[in-house]
């Protein structure tokens, strides 16, 4: 059977649901706090945890943890699962964007964060060591922020293990409908080293990153991507029932290229998500305040568009189009 699983206050013996607060830190408003839930299936199998809302507008990945808390219940589940539906409440709160408006951090930018740091940090250390530490796998779950509209993927962060690497590429291609991005140090494509996901592989802990969704929205489709993966998880997993997932034809990200404004003025664009574009190609146009045609820019590479900056006024320099250079994915057996 399985042992007790207890995250500070919160505890969940065998076959029990249990969920609460851990207090993390203190901010003049009061306790800095964290959500946590644990399900405690009453068959053994792994321990499976799922973060949300580490960039807390990203609303569609927090909906789908919050729905899949609601609907697992202990009898029907092999192994457990530790959920943190909201990691950073304080930008939940405040509908802030990006970076906490405690310490001006971006959480997903401080790796596993210090035990002596600032809150951000503190919070970055807790998540670690005391809550996705305890798993034996882990999905953290995100969109893109407030102006940012993305093509859904799931990134694993290679280490050169293989006891790592295999299951770390299987969870990936089970989760995401497309897209895969297995990234190696110092590449262009994420997870990157900065971010939780990494951190998490360096302890030991196959996890992913899994992005549908942005800019402030709340998708039916956007939150159907997450809930999809996560079942798809569990299922290969072997930590729910329903047979294996049925996968389509995967893709593989190679690198990044980011088509930028040389002029400014209001952006008229001309592609969107998942479109597949030529080096050369016109992506959008700038105008100047007198409505005249100033610059038609152009894609420097050839790529699919995977991220798209809601932006509609832009200066010299700002990014437009992030594109993926991918090719079909190599055959695997075991997914």
């Amino acid at each position: 059977m399985n042992a007790r699983l207890r995250i500070r206050d919160v505890t969940a013996e065998c076959g029990e649901r249990a969920q609460g607060f851990v207090t993390i830190g203190e901010a003049a408003s009061g306790p800095l706090q964290l959500p946590v839930v644990i399900i405690n299936g009453r068959d053994d199998g792994p321990i499976l945890c799922l973060t949300a809302g580490v960039h807390a507008t990203e609303y569609a990945p927090i909906d789908a943890v919050m729905r899949i808390v609601q609907e697992l219940r202990p009898d029907g589940l092999r192994g457990a699962v530790i959920a943190v539906p909201v990691a950073n409440m304080c930008m939940f709160e405040g509908r802030t964007g990006f970076v906490s408006p405690l310490d001006g951090l971006n959480l997903n930018k401080i790796g596993g964060g210090r035990r002596d740091g600032s809150l951000s940090e503190i919070l970055a250390h807790v998540l670690l060591e005391e809550i996705i530490g305890v798993a034996q796998y882990h999905i953290d779950l995100h969109a893109g922020d407030l102006g940012e509209m993305l093509m859904p993927f799931a990134g694993f962060a290679l280490t050169g293990q293989r006891e790592l690497d295999e299951p770390g590429e299987e969870l990936a291609r089970v989760y995401t409908p497309r897209l895969i991005s297995l990234s190696r140090p110092g590449s262009a494509i994420p997870p990157f080293a900065d971010g939780i996901v990494y951190a998490a592989t360096r302890k030991g802990v196959v996890s992913i990153l899994a992005e549908s969704g942005g800019n402030g929205t709340l998708e039916e489709a956007d939150v159907r991507i997450h809930l999809d993966g996560v079942r798809n998880v569990m299922r290969h997993l072997r930590m729910i029932g329903g047979g294996p997932p049925v996968l389509g034809p995967r893709i593989a990200a190679s690198d990044r290229i980011v088509v930028r404004a040389v002029r400014a003025g209001l952006l008229r664009l001309k592609v969107q998500i998942g479109d597949l574009i030529e080096t050369g190609q016109e992506v959008a146009e700038i105008c100047n305040v007198f409505g005249e045609v100033v610059e038609g820019v152009r894609a420097p590479g050839t790529g699919i568009a995977g991220l798209v900056w809601a932006r509609k006024v832009v200066n010299t320099g700002d990014p437009i189009v992030k594109c993926w250079r991918a090719e079909r994915a190599k055959s695997f057996p075991r997914t």
